[in-house]
């Protein structure tokens, strides 16, 4: 093998480095940094990057990009994995979807602003490493108390979400802001996972973070090898609500996250919200479509408050497949 590149520099020797990228001075004295792992395969091949962490209380990411990462041997690997398990330390060290010294949510304001607040300059540090992908991947999770599993397919992503595995993909226009919809922007194939949360069958997710993303790894060719067919089938969402309490107390689940894919008939009422001083039902959160898939959902007891994530269901009466939705 050729110890240089087609244009004559030495090529980068396969292995693991990690580095701490600047991004701004806090005035605590603190000097922000992230912290960015990058994987050299042994064989020429695309970039993917991947964050966890995005959002604070979504602690599964980082261990899921941790695991992921871990897994894969620089020798197998063709390509560059370039992965930020933390892409947001502030707001992971306060288990907060938003970060502290500012309030904002980092997944709504790509590519940021090299001059603005801490959350936009970690955003404008972020897209920066993003550009050098021709993949990107953003593993989610849900927040402290409920568990989600789906990903998105984009439409400049296919491979990524169809190898990824997860049975229930949802399409559609990446929210504005968000990592995703920067990546498209820019021309580089994305996906976003969303597996686990809440302290529910962690391990079986962490597990699946693995498995999925290695199996991701060969459908893009950075690893040898065709991808398994992990589900027998995959359904592809087009509609999808967040069911959110009202009022805040104790949440009632009557859909726990081992019945995450299940269809429920609509009228069915998925949860309430008790009040924990008087014991009154002061809310029912009520499945919404004719049919519902079960997409996000809560241990059989949590405290809620006003506008957290209840449940969210997918509508199954306009469901689609990859290839339908493709037209192949």
């Amino acid at each position: 093998m050729s110890d240089t590149t087609a244009t004559g520099t030495p090529a980068a020797q396969p292995g693991r480095t990690i580095e701490t990228v600047p991004v701004t001075r806090v005035d605590s004295g603190h000097d922000l940094a992230l912290t960015v792992h990058r994987l050299t395969g042994a064989r020429p091949g695309p970039t993917l990057v991947a964050f966890g962490g995005v959002h604070g209380d979504e602690a599964m990411g980082p261990e899921e990009i941790r695991r992921f990462v871990s897994s894969v041997d620089p020798a197998e690997l063709a390509g560059t994995i370039v992965a930020v398990p933390v892409a947001n330390p502030y707001a992971y060290a306060a288990m907060s979807r938003f970060t502290p010294q500012d309030g904002l949510n980092l997944n709504r304001i790509f590519p940021g602003d090299r001059n603005g607040s801490v959350t936009e300059q970690l955003a404008a540090v972020l897209a920066e490493i993003m550009l050098q992908a021709d993949y990107f991947v953003d593993f989610h999770s849900s927040g402290l108390y409920s568990t989600v599993e789906y990903s998105y397919i984009m439409d400049d992503g296919r491979e990524m979400a169809t190898s990824f595995g997860a049975g229930l993909l949802y399409h559609h226009e990446p929210y504005e802001g968000t990592s995703s919809a920067w990546a498209i922007k820019n021309g580089i194939a994305s996906t976003v996972c969303e597996l686990g949360g809440g302290g529910q069958l962690t391990d079986a997710f962490l597990d699946k973070a693995v498995r999925q993303g290695r199996n991701m790894l060969k459908g893009i060719g950075m690893l040898a090898g065709a991808p398994e067919a992990i589900v027998e089938r995959q359904t592809v969402m087009t509609e999808l609500v967040t069911l959110r309490p009202s009022k805040g107390g104790t949440m009632i689940s009557h859909f726990t996250p081992d019945r995450l894919g299940e269809v429920i008939k609509g009228g069915t009422v998925l949860g309430e919200v008790v009040d924990p001083y008087t014991f009154e039902t002061l809310e029912q959160l009520v499945a919404p479509y004719d049919s519902n898939i079960l997409v996000l959902s809560r241990e059989g007891y949590t405290r809620t408050a006003p506008g957290d994530y209840g449940f969210m269901v997918g509508n199954a009466n306009t469901t689609t497949t990859v290839d339908e939705l493709f037209g192949t």
